[in-house]
């Protein structure tokens, strides 16, 4: 008896694995340690934004920013196919039978990514109306008008896959239309943004559609688009606990030896020399400490205030501190640890002193501008706090969050 392939339930398998392993890495982020600082965090951002808005003047280019803001919230519109590098050889005789796999994909990834423009629109109302004075109410038709637009870019985004230079030609043509329509239901009343928008999506929906008819799916390229993306995840998972098919990228970065070419050569110093290498040379970790290191001084050189300076320097070290502590085990599955092993307290000895140096870097640093916004005496007030925080996190915290991991 000939089977049918069900392509629905082929999705509803696959979607319900992806999402219990989303749940159970969740869950290693955001515990009771991350979401203390979360809350401090978010707490003084909104304090500081509230305080901020209120000094606002109506020459403030609030639309232009809302328009770039909301632009890349919309934009940025991955469909999360869930294909696999075997779907390449078996599932690609079904291509025809798979229209409502994909269907169900779209559908999915606009609801997994509704939460990202609904927070930059909350975010950006209190400007808006502070500005133009219009009133929040207008906060719906916005609404309305980039839910349209993430469908559209959704389905777009995918149907373009079909063709080439998706990611430069037709990824261009969607971020300029999502800024002009954007830009025009800024600036004008709900009767015309919200038509203006549906010709628009009607329109591209029949020209995308007859253009991609008769050309068939790009098999190889959505498996690595979809693996590039979880692989993203993956990433920001690794830093909080260990993801085992992580797939890392390393480069060589020469122009950074100096800065472990003086660790002295011994067995005492070995994790110390591949700690520093691991960081210099691996995306994941140096790009971590840069990322955070870059949005902390942006923070402060535009925050003014001591006590907020204090709690977002500290707010910094904690997460750089955090997330980084994962990496203590990054060479657990080395065999060749084993032929010549080491004595676990090197090991732990060594990342300590690697973690107090990446944590006095931060703190020396945000002290410097803590120096220029407040003076002699309040720059050192706040190296203070920073350097016995520092102290506090690399002799006590860290060393019991390292033994639980090995518990």
């Amino acid at each position: 008896m000939k089977m049918i392939f069900d392509s629905k339930a082929l999705w509803k398998e696959r979607f319900s694995a992806y999402t219990t392993e989303v749940m159970r890495y969740l869950r290693y982020m955001f515990n009771d340690h991350l979401l203390f600082v979360l809350i401090i965090g978010l707490g003084a951002g909104i304090f500081y934004y509230a305080g901020w808005v209120k000094t606002l003047e109506p020459s403030f280019p609030v639309i232009p920013l809302m328009v770039i803001l909301l632009t890349a919230s919309i934009a940025i519109s991955p469909v999360a196919t869930l294909l696999q590098k075997p779907d390449v050889v078996y599932l690609i005789v079904q291509e025809k039978a798979m229209d409502a796999y994909f269907s169900q994909a779209k559908i999915a990834s606009f609801f997994m990514q509704l939460y990202v423009f609904v927070i930059v629109l909350g975010i950006c109302m209190p400007m808006y109306v502070e500005v133009t004075g219009i009133p929040y109410s207008q906060f719906f038709t916005l609404f309305i008008v980039l839910a349209l637009l993430k469908a559209w870019n959704i389905y777009f985004g995918f149907e373009s896959m079909k063709l080439e230079d998706a990611d430069t030609t037709w990824m261009f043509v969607r971020v300029i239309v999502n800024a002009i329509l954007i830009y025009i239901s800024l600036i004008s009343a709900p009767f015309i943004s919200i038509p203006l928008v549906l010709v628009v999506i009607l329109a591209s929906y029949y020209w995308i559609k007859k253009k991609t008819s008769k050309v068939t799916l790009r098999w190889e390229y959505l498996v690595d688009k979809e693996e590039a993306r979880m692989n993203r995840f993956y990433r920001l998972v690794n830093l909080f606990t260990d993801v085992p098919h992580l797939r890392g990228t390393v480069r060589r970065r020469n122009y950074l030896d100096f800065l472990y070419q003086p660790i002295p050569y011994a067995k005492r110093k070995t994790f110390a020399y591949l700690f520093s290498r691991t960081f210099v040379r691996t995306n994941e970790y140096i790009g971590l400490y840069v990322r955070l290191t870059v949005i902390a001084v942006i923070l402060l050189v535009f925050v003014q205030g001591f006590y907020l300076n204090i709690i977002f320097s500290l707010l910094f070290l904690y997460l750089t501190g955090f997330q980084f502590i994962p990496m203590l085990k990054h060479y657990d599955a080395q065999i060749m640890l084993r032929l010549y092993p080491i004595d676990d307290a090197y090991r732990h000895r060594s990342f300590i002193h690697f973690l107090r140096i990446l944590l006095l870097g931060q703190a020396i640093l945000f002290s410097l501008i803590g120096i220029a916004q407040n003076g002699t005496i309040g720059g050192m007030v706040i190296l203070g706090i920073n350097l016995a925080f520092v102290a506090i996190f690399t002799f006590l915290y860290a060393p019991i969050r390292m033994k639980k991991m090995y518990e």
